[in-house]
């Protein structure tokens, strides 16, 4: 089906992309010397245009919804989840549900392709609009250290040799990929992923040699999307060199942000030496959720559940009133068994307020855990700032 069809959700076609990025760039561009286009190159790149749902209003390009399948694997647990990526609609064209219809597309695609669970970021403005097809808000999953140009003087200089990353060469990018993949990384990024997000708009790479070997390297960003310290891997000393480096290059009367993840990282470890009174979880957007496969999405992360739960048997079912659904988790000795089965210990509520057990409740939409499953959960997985597509 060619999305020429009117209001209609169509997968974007190469010859449409131009006009695409011209839509999203109009909305969420304007005024800013940058595009989506370089922002997100994973999600505008050929292979992932099926995954991009426009519709045309008598021959304009009126709304656009792309996602982008990840890869993860953590805690013996592997799925694949899909990053909503920016969502625009013309402004001659809005208040006609073509987002709601894009939006659709992408859940059903998603469902069709085994993607258990869908994810966004987004402002609070926004939450009520993907509310309404089932995104819940969830709690802050990174932590985010405020710091000065002032603040450089508390990391050290341990002597390293910096080299700044050259994208055209690509020298170290093999280095960078496998100090990366010594982290706790969740999003599995494929080799050929690396050049393209070592590239992006306004964003340095440093790189911290000992006897002329790469032992660390971190990005910093001056762009609108990604502004900051984005990412560091390697050894500690190397990447507190390039810290105290980054931060002598960024704006003296800017406040600059340092992100890192729940689980460990050299990174958060060395701001939380340092500056830890300054760590806060991110507030100026929120993380959304939705389960397109709930009893998929458990069978998924039964690993995770086994070893948090240990060698309790125990059973409970839960009830999602909104999609009738019933599942049902039998703890036993040789491991959990999910089914369709009513057990005493039981719950109903709605999916969204299953998001908010599993992933952990927003302080926006705060909810009381049964006692048998507070042990099992929040299930955490990292999404490092550079896989936000």
């Amino acid at each position: 089906m060619n999305s020429t069809n009117t209001n209609i959700p169509c997968a974007c076609q190469p010859v449409e992309r131009t006009r695409m990025i011209e839509l999203v760039d109009a909305v969420m561009r304007e005024g800013i010397d940058q595009t989506f286009l370089t922002d997100y190159p994973l999600v505008y790149q050929d292979s992932n245009l099926q995954n991009i749902f426009t519709i045309q209003d008598s021959g304009e390009m009126a709304s656009v919804v792309p996602y982008l399948p990840r890869k993860i694997a953590i805690d013996d647990c592997n799925f694949t989840i899909g990053i909503i990526s920016p969502t625009a609609t013309s402004i001659n064209h809005r208040k006609k549900g073509y987002a709601s219809k894009c939006l659709g597309a992408c859940i059903d695609k998603m469902i069709a392709d085994d993607i258990t669970i869908s994810i966004l970021w987004t402002e609070n403005v926004n939450f009520h609009f993907y509310g309404r097809s089932q995104f819940q808000v969830i709690c802050s999953q990174d932590w985010l250290y405020k710091c000065t140009r002032k603040d450089a003087e508390l990391f050290a200089d341990n002597g390293h040799q910096v080299e700044i990353y050259n994208p055209e060469s690509q020298q170290y990018l093999t280095e960078i990929q496998a100090m990366h993949e010594k982290e706790i990384c969740g999003v599995q990024r494929a080799s050929e992923e690396y050049p393209l997000l070592f590239n992006l708009p306004k964003s340095t790479t440093l790189i911290a040699l000992q006897d002329n070997r790469p032992v660390g390297y971190l990005m910093f960003s001056k762009s609108v999307n990604k502004p900051g310290i984005v990412e560091a891997g390697g050894d500690k000393a190397a990447v507190e060199t390039l810290v105290n480096r980054a931060l002598f290059e960024l704006n003296a009367e800017t406040e600059h942000n340092v992100y890192a993840n729940l689980t460990p990282t050299v990174l958060g470890e060395l701001f939380e030496d340092k500056l830890s009174d300054r760590r806060f979880a991110i507030d100026n957007t929120g993380m959304m959720i939705r389960l397109n496969d709930t009893y998929g999405f458990m069978q998924k992360i039964a690993p995770f559940l086994e070893q948090k739960n240990g060698d309790i048997s125990k059973k409970f079912s839960v009830k999602l009133t909104d999609r009738a659904e019933l599942i049902s988790f039998d703890f036993t000795e040789q491991g959990l068994n999910l089914g369709r089965e009513q057990y005493e210990s039981h719950i109903e509520l709605s999916s969204l307020d299953f998001v908010s057990i599993i992933f952990g409740a927003h302080p926006t939409y705060p909810i009381e855990v049964p006692e048998f499953m507070q042990h099992l959960f929040p299930f955490y997985f990292p999404i490092w700032q550079l896989d936000h597509s």
